[in-house]
């Protein structure tokens, strides 16, 4: 299997160290070189993967607090706010037990 390098980084076929490696990481968001389009194209991209950045992090968000306000006990403690032992989080959550 033979690896196919796009032709902007055909320079890097022969380097045998890691820096073609780091290279492909360091131009993977790099528009502008990778697909030759314009600058309206370019923000529209950015734009959207920013859109999909905050999606990703807004449903971690929501994920967590859903599950720590369903195996909670608030409605308990306000009924009987001396007698009833905060739970602070649940166990089962793996990102605040």
């Amino acid at each position: 299997m033979t690896l196919k390098f796009p032709r902007f980084s055909q320079g890097l076929v022969q380097d045998p160290t890691t820096h073609r490696f780091w290279f492909g990481i360091a131009t993977a968001h790099d528009f502008e070189s990778h697909d030759d389009i314009i600058k309206e194209c370019l923000y529209q991209n950015i734009f959207a993967s920013h859109f999909g950045q905050l999606a990703i992090i807004f449903l971690w968000t929501f994920e967590n607090l859903f599950h720590v306000a369903w195996q909670g006990n608030f409605e308990a403690w306000l009924q009987d706010p001396l007698h009833v032992r905060p739970i602070a989080h649940a166990i089962w959550d793996p990102h605040f037990g």
